[in-house]
């Protein structure tokens, strides 16, 4: 029997390149294979995605873990199941040829963000470095935050001197023709675990199994993709046919959706340097580290027990797979 499993991301209605893996894993058959079929929930931001995890619409939550930690704080009973992205997935860039070197030369700059509720972080990032709020201006995104053509002129010309940036919306200005240069952070660099998979302490505590099958799905997905990024998105346009480019976009959208995703695996590879080499690890240290953070910047007001915030008692099933096997079946594939 196939249990419905509803992962949440918090993204308006839609799916896109930039989450298209939990569809390949579902091409796949991964979710088959534990006994799952994914359904998405759609929870268009952060915080009322993490609301909605707990009120049990949705069963996990891909979320950043800065939302997960405030939330905690908030009362939310959540906890992280999965370290998901394990280097920063959001940062600052500008164009190549720009004066601005370091996050200190934006005092005085027009700063766009792709999503306005993620401000704060970017701000707090640059209390850290000196830069005091109401020494820069915020521009408003062009368009919508999920994609980046409206914000390709409007960067070139210098209405916006830099930008705060999802991954995915680096690889979309790569797709539209323009690589931007990124700008070291000492917060947003120092700190790897940048998102989880979120559950609910109550779901975790009665659908342990299903969560950890989403888990080696998830590993399983990564680790194909990672190998073949175009498959990955070939197999999403198959299983999800509302993402699907007409013919003559074809061409352009396979550039663009390849971008998205490749940037947005880039976070999720595992480096030789890492301290635990294994899909899903949650190290403690990087949560005291956020902890810091968000202490520093008055974003939470008391230090919590750490250890109160994550697991890692289902990183050994997550990783109970043959990685070789996956990558030969996609270097094997033809989507």
């Amino acid at each position: 029997m196939t249990e419905i499993v509803t992962i949440g991301i918090a993204t308006p209605p839609g799916m896109t390149a930039a989450n298209g893996y939990f569809i390949a894993a579902s091409a796949l058959r991964y979710d088959r294979d534990e006994g799952l079929a994914f359904r998405i929930h759609y929870g268009e931001e952060p915080s009322t995605t993490a609301h909605a995890l707990c009120a049990g619409a949705c069963d996990v939550a891909s979320l950043n873990t800065t939302v997960g930690l405030i939330g905690r704080e908030q009362g939310l009973p959540m906890i992280a199941v999965y370290g998901k992205a394990r280097r920063t997935h959001r940062w600052f860039a500008v164009l190549p040829e720009s004066p601005i070197q370091v996050l200190r030369d934006l005092a005085g700059a027009k700063i766009a963000c792709d999503f306005a509720h993620l401000a704060p972080l970017a701000e707090a990032a640059l209390a850290e470095e000196g830069v005091a709020r109401g020494t820069y201006t915020w521009v408003p995104w062009r368009g919508s935050g999920m994609a980046t053509r409206d914000m390709v002129e409007p960067v070139r010309h210098g209405e916006v001197d830099a930008v705060f940036l999802i991954d995915w919306n680096a690889g979309d200005f790569i797709a539209e023709g323009l690589l931007l240069r990124r700008l070291p952070s000492q917060a947003l660099d120092r700190i790897r675990l940048s998102s989880c998979l979120w559950a609910s302490e109550r779901g975790l505590g009665g659908r342990k199994d299903a969560i950890a099958g989403v888990g080696r799905a998830l590993a399983k997905v990564t680790t194909f993709a990672l190998e073949d990024p175009k498959a990955a998105v070939r197999l999403m346009w198959q299983h999800e046919p509302r993402t699907h480019p007409f013919a003559p976009e074809l061409t352009r959208a396979l550039r663009r959706d390849l971008e998205i995703m490749k940037a947005r695996l880039d976070s999720f590879r595992i480096d030789p340097g890492d301290n635990d080499p294994r899909w899903g690890a949650i190290d403690g240290h990087e949560i005291v580290a956020w902890q810091d953070f968000l202490l520093g910047t008055a974003s939470i007001r008391q230090r919590l027990d750490p250890q109160g915030f994550y697991t890692n008692a289902l990183v050994d099933r997550f990783n109970a797979f043959d990685a070789n096997q996956i990558r030969a079946h996609a270097r094997a594939f033809q989507a």
